[in-house]
């Protein structure tokens, strides 16, 4: 038994003899490797989800028609933000790969350019949301009784998009090169005054307005604000290996354009069929009725805690992958990879028992609804098999993509979460006539399809030979 575990834990057994380029790092260095790298995107991950679920909480304060309104806004802005989270995955990619190299000015120059890009895009995507928000919203599924106040929620928060994509943009460089704290002060310093900032817009306390869900939209606002001034200082020092008020210029380049250009353009597909995909589920839920929606956002802020353990390990193994390589050691890669899934084994079985035994008690902390609480006991449930599957895939994903295969995964969304997921959710909830469960039934199998298919991808190796 322990010889069997021991195989699959250690890391001399991970590669085959004829990948390797050099020494293995033995068991310990290797998971401390690992964990260094990781803990900071993980605690990151995990407040936020922490904080966005006491957000969720809050607005819920104002009622079930309020959590369904933001709840609708989110697919909608994650669509405006596309370009900007595809121009981050090759901004992660080649700064890892740069790190690796020990190439600085390499690093910089792929910042700097990404930085003006970001800027641009995001106001011009902006713009043109605003424009378009209420066909926008309406196919997002807004309801008469939600319409209103998700318009209202979504013009404040396109606002600060330009904002928000700059501080994404510098975290995308700063986990590429492991510096996986920053980007987690960054990220932590928004959420926290947006928490800050509800308690006293939402309901109104200490002399301020009760804005209700305004007031969520303005204090997440103010959120981006500050970690936006944040992401500006933890560029400016010397003595980083992202500095970029260096002389060194902001004229665009061919040579980092092109590495940019491979990254994000598999990227965006990527991107673009994940939104889809999660636009159209999130349509099909929305035609349950609002109270049912707003249970489906309910158990998605309740899922997001298992999902920060698979994003962090899946950043690490993105940034870890990327520098080895870099350094020419992609047997170190498929160590790394495999090291960042084995840690978020332990995990999942914490969080499968937490949904399993207490899933009942983390609805009650949302709503006390009895149509919600009585679909709580299947889905926490069906949460508790997703988690194992949703964060291995997630951390093959993020290797992948650190290695710049955006293309392969974009075909992986494309197949599982832009027509498996929505069509399989339809037919069981409709047709079948299972309601909600039977749209997170969908959701079991597109986990577990992406597992398989980013397993498949992994194990070939075809994504070493990959050049940036």
């Amino acid at each position: 038994m322990l010889q069997a575990i021991r195989r699959i834990y250690a890391p001399e057994f991970m590669v085959k003899p004829a990948l390797l380029r050099g020494e293995i790092p033995k068991t310990k260095e290797a998971y401390t490797i690992g964990l260094t790298t990781a803990w900071a995107s993980i605690a990151e991950s995990f407040l936020i989800a922490l904080i966005s679920m006491m957000d969720t909480m809050m607005v819920g304060v104002v009622g079930p028609h309020a959590i369904a309104a933001v709840g609708l806004v989110t697919q909608p802005r994650f669509i405006v933000l596309t370009l900007i989270m595809s121009l981050n995955m090759a901004v992660t990619s080649i700064t890892a790969r740069r790190k690796g190299e020990n190439n600085s000015e390499g690093a910089i120059r792929c910042l700097k350019q990404a930085l003006i890009l970001s800027l641009g895009v995001s106001v011009l995507l902006s713009l043109l949301a605003y424009l378009g928000r209420t066909p926008l919203l309406n196919f997002a599924g807004a309801q008469p009784d939600t319409l209103e106040l998700s318009r209202e929620y979504f013009e404040i928060i396109l606002l600060g998009i330009p904002i928000s994509a700059i501080s994404m943009t510098i975290s995308a460089g700063q986990r590429g090169i492991g510096e996986t704290k920053a980007s987690m002060i960054i990220n932590m310093t928004s959420n926290v005054v947006n928490l800050i900032f509800n308690y006293l817009l939402i309901g109104g306390n200490f002399g301020f307005p009760a804005l209700g869900v305004r007031g969520a939209a303005i204090a997440t606002v103010i959120g981006w604000t500050c970690g936006f001034v944040v992401s500006i200082v933890s560029i400016s020092h010397k003595e980083r290996f992202l500095f970029v008020f260096s002389k060194q210029g902001w004229q665009f380049d061919k040579a980092t354009l092109s590495s940019i250009y491979k990254v994000a353009s598999g990227s965006f597909l990527e991107q673009i069929c994940m939104r889809l995909g999660f636009l159209a589920y999130t349509k099909i839920i929305a035609g349950l009725g609002t109270i049912v929606f707003a249970a489906h956002q309910i158990f998605i802020n309740i899922l997001s805690l298992s999902f920060s353990f698979g994003e962090g390990f899946g950043i690490a193994a993105s940034s870890l992958v990327g520098q080895n390589l870099g350094a020419r050691r992609p047997d170190l890669s498929i160590v790394y990879g495999k090291v960042c899934q084995r840690m978020s084994y332990v995990t999942c079985v914490a969080v499968f028992l937490l949904f399993t035994f207490a899933g009942d008690y983390m609805v009650r902390l949302f709503s006390d609804d009895p149509q919600i609480l009585a679909l709580s006991e299947p889905i926490m449930v069906i949460m508790g098999i997703v988690v194992f599957g949703q964060a291995s895939q997630m951390i093959l994903m993020g290797s992948l993509r650190g290695a710049g295969d955006t293309r392969y995964t974009a075909v992986v969304s494309l197949i599982s979460i832009m027509l498996i997921r929505p069509i399989l959710a339809f037919a069981l909830a409709y047709p079948v006539g299972w309601g909600l469960v039977g749209a997170w039934l969908a959701f079991i199998v597109d986990q577990y399809l992406r597992l398989f298919l980013t397993g498949r991808r992994f194990s070939s190796g075809k994504w070493m030979s990959i050049e940036l």
